[in-house]
């Protein structure tokens, strides 16, 4: 078995000990007590459910739910670096690494009376990828998937075209690895779903989902692997982070993500703080499709209005440093410079050549209170150069619908949504290609040859060789004009003293299943 392994650059912080400061609230004590007593963790869910199908899932808010419910082959391990176990496998042999040979653990039953997950469960979920009727996603996760030859009731083999670098780093670790019950989802006559889960595998089950209230776990009953901790799991979908810290000063919630700003307030706290550096990334997408932003110049003029080093200062007070691309240190492919920088100067000039001189724009974007400061300080910045921004917060989960619209994207001009992603740079790049147009390219920047590079380099195996194709493919799209790198970020979590919290690498999972009283 090959374990990959990519120690982080910052470790991780953990506070603990000391008052809960009076500035942010006390923890009460009966909630506290009651919670632990019945064994059920009240956490925040930053967005509610959309799509718990692997291959059509929403994102994080998705993913922390499905990991608890699901089995995969092999899954991300707790901890500071991002390694895998096996989950599912009871063997699991890459040697060969275009033929992975598994075997599974006897015993692991799917709920509902839908059986043992066997091989042809294997078969069934990832070769599904692939189907135009589920029209997956993420398809590109399995892009280079043949079969799964299936040679026993257990065993099977996962056949691949050609190499795939990110197999073991974002696909089966990842919810794309994910195995569902075939004779339920055929069961159910559809061929994917969103909410109504036709069977579980995991240690929890889905047993209630009361749409922006509550998505409440339970123990699964079939479940023969580790025993989890908790008998009842309820994440509660709470948009705004200030309202969660809230929640949790009040003692209302054990455990939530907490904005970047608010770190300072609870060091030296009662509560448990984890900070961690983010495998995220945020920058300010433009249109291209839109008439006001088509012409190469204006969104030129744009990339040097920006101050990125001043926004990210002003949002985070030096606690984050801004970013020099797309993918986020230290994964393979990381730049160390930006082609266009801050040049209010040229802003004007390029302005000029395109003969705008009133440009009016808006800025859309969601929920998120660090982002609202970004927006803030932009204004200020295109107002240097003669551009007037208007800026648009909404739900975040309207937002993207409206991004992802025909006729709602028309709407959008400039966009901020940061994104999450796994341990590979693939999945930082995979969002731009001209099939995401619709989907996740908000930017709507589309080159074939673009889309050919960024295949390419899935399939090298040279690492340093990948890495220079990563850095290539995130010049061309600044190249375009219609990105502006802003930052990586961390992740900041807080947790009842009394609770074990378990995240992965980068914190960006709360993964639900290791979660224990300490």
């Amino acid at each position: 078995m090959t374990e990959f392994k990519l120690t982080r650059r910052q470790a991780m912080q953990r506070v603990g000990g000391g008052g809960l400061a009076l500035a942010i609230g006390g923890m009460v004590g009966p909630k506290t007590a009651f919670s632990q007593d019945n064994k059920t963790l009240r956490i925040r869910n930053d967005r509610d459910i959309e799509r718990l199908d692997p291959a059509l899932r929403g994102g994080w808010y998705d993913e922390t739910v499905m990991f608890a419910i699901f089995s995969g082959l092999v899954r991300y391990a707790p901890g500071d670096e991002w390694t895998w176990e096996k989950d599912a496998a009871a063997m699991i042999d890459d040697s060969d690494p275009q033929h992975v040979k598994f075997e599974l653990r006897q015993g692991i039953m799917f709920t509902d009376d839908f059986g043992e997950m066997t091989a042809e469960d294997v078969k069934f979920s990832y070769e599904r990828f692939a189907d135009p009727e589920v029209n997956a996603v993420y398809a590109s996760d399995w892009a280079a998937l043949d079969n799964v030859e299936v040679t026993g009731k257990y065993t099977g083999i996962i056949h691949l075209k050609n190499p795939f670098a990110p197999l073991f780093t974002s696909t089966l670790p990842h919810a794309s690895g994910l195995i569902l019950s075939k004779k339920a989802l055929e069961a159910s006559g559809q061929k994917s779903f969103t909410a109504q889960v036709p069977a579980c595998s995991g240690p929890y089950q889905l047993a209630e989902w009361r749409p922006r209230e509550v998505i409440r776990l339970t123990r699964n009953p079939g479940w023969t692997g580790p025993e989890p901790y908790y008998d009842t799991i309820e994440l509660l979908p709470i948009g705004d982070v200030t309202s969660a810290e809230t929640a949790f000063a009040a003692g209302d919630i054990d455990c939530t993500q907490i904005a970047v700003n608010s770190i300072p307030s609870y060091e030296g706290s009662r509560a448990d703080l984890v900070v961690k550096p983010a495998l995220g990334y945020s920058w300010i997408g433009m249109n291209a499709d839109n008439p006001k932003l088509s012409d190469p110049k204006v969104r030129r003029a744009i990339q040097h209005a920006v101050d990125v080093k001043q926004i990210v200062d002003a949002t985070f007070g030096g606690a984050v440093n801004q970013a020099e691309g797309l993918v986020p240190p230290p994964l393979l492919g990381a730049r160390d410079n930006v082609l266009y920088g801050h040049d209010p100067q040229k802003a004007k000039d390029l302005l000029a050549e395109a003969g705008v001189s009133d440009l009016s724009i808006s800025l859309t974007f969601g929920t998120n209170p660090d982002i609202l400061i970004v927006a803030q300080v932009l204004q200020v910045q295109l107002a240097a150069v003669g551009i007037s921004l208007t800026i648009r917060q909404m739900d975040s989960n309207t937002m993207i619908a409206e991004a992802q619209d025909p006729e709602g994207q028309k709407n959008i001009e400039l966009i901020i949504e940061p994104f999450t992603t796994a341990p590979d740079p693939s999945w930082v790049t995979e969002w731009f290609t001209c099939d995401q147009i619709g989907n996740w390219n908000f930017q709507r920047t589309c080159s074939q040859s673009w889309d050919e590079k960024n295949a390419a380099a899935v399939a090298e195996t040279d690492p340093d060789k990948r890495a220079q194709m990563y850095v290539e493919l995130q010049n061309e799209l600044e190249e375009t004009g219609a990105y502006v790198f802003l930052y990586h970020g961390v992740n900041a979590w807080v947790s009842k003293p009394e609770v074990n919290a378990v995240f992965s690498a980068d914190a960006q999972w709360a993964l639900l299943r290791d979660f224990s009283a300490v």
